[in-house]
């Protein structure tokens, strides 16, 4: 059986973004992008260190800590005196699916475990501006980490109405919060959230395990009761290779 060696095509100019995330991590980007596309067909052997970093025009070491992190990640296998190919059974990715339902979204986080990282009782959200109506009197404010299945899935800033948070403290703080207001029964009346693409900041990088400037999406969400109150209010970061939109197009 012929083995197949892989005669990566370079990507358009310029290479990489300077400034950027570290070059290692945009050279992976580019190779998980050819392996999960389907230029680089399971069992393909990459060509060596040395020619990587001569086509893309980078350090031996950079071209060595990206084949690393997509060892790592279970997309290339590395074996001495055989080289590194790419895997025959790609690892599954765990996606933060935008599907645009509050039921789809309760089901999708429902189980994650957190990190506190800060809490506090707060008289003001400042992620609401001052012409929107009817803020809960007192929040209590948290800023986590969301992780599911070991994945480190989101960075979040909530405001959460203090007299929904008093009623099963314990709860909030051990999972998400969305949920356990479900298993409450507390009524959404309606809820909005707006997604834009940016890019990590130092500590969104640190909290989720990514690369400093590599993409995200942020999303800004608010939940209302009947009475139009604003119960929920949270800022997050997702890291943006795990996000993917579900959506249904209306004709």
């Amino acid at each position: 059986m012929t083995e197949r060696t892989s005669s990566l095509p370079l990507p358009d100019e310029p290479r990489f973004r300077h400034p950027g995330p570290p070059l290692y991590s945009q050279l992976a980007d580019y190779l998980r992008q050819q392996i999960t596309g389907g230029a680089l067909q399971p069992g393909t052997r990459l060509p060596s260190l040395h020619e990587l970093a001569g086509q893309f025009g980078v350090a031996r070491v950079t071209a060595r800590q990206a084949v690393q992190l997509l060892v790592e990640e279970g997309f290339l296998a590395s074996r001495q005196g055989r080289g590194t190919h790419v895997v025959h059974r790609l690892p599954s990715m765990t996606y933060e699916n935008m599907r645009t339902s509050w039921s789809a979204m309760v089901k999708r986080i429902e189980g994650a475990q957190v990190e506190l990282l800060h809490a506090a009782d707060v008289t003001s959200c400042p992620l609401l501006t001052a012409d929107e109506p009817h803020p809960a009197p007192v929040y209590h404010y948290m800023k986590r980490v969301h992780i599911k299945e070991g994945v480190r899935f989101a960075l979040i800033e909530l405001y959460l109405d203090k007299r929904i948070y008093d009623l099963a403290p314990a709860r909030f703080n051990e999972t998400t919060v969305i949920p356990v207001m479900g298993e409450m029964d507390v009524y959404i009346e309606s809820a909005r959230q707006i997604l834009t693409i940016g890019t990590a900041s130092v500590e969104a990088a640190r909290h989720l395990d990514i690369p400093i400037g590599s993409p995200v999406a942020l999303v800004d969400r608010v939940a209302r009761d009947r009475s139009g109150c604003a119960v929920y209010v949270a800022s997050m970061v997702h890291p943006g290779q795990r996000v993917r939109f579900d959506i249904d197009l209306v004709r």
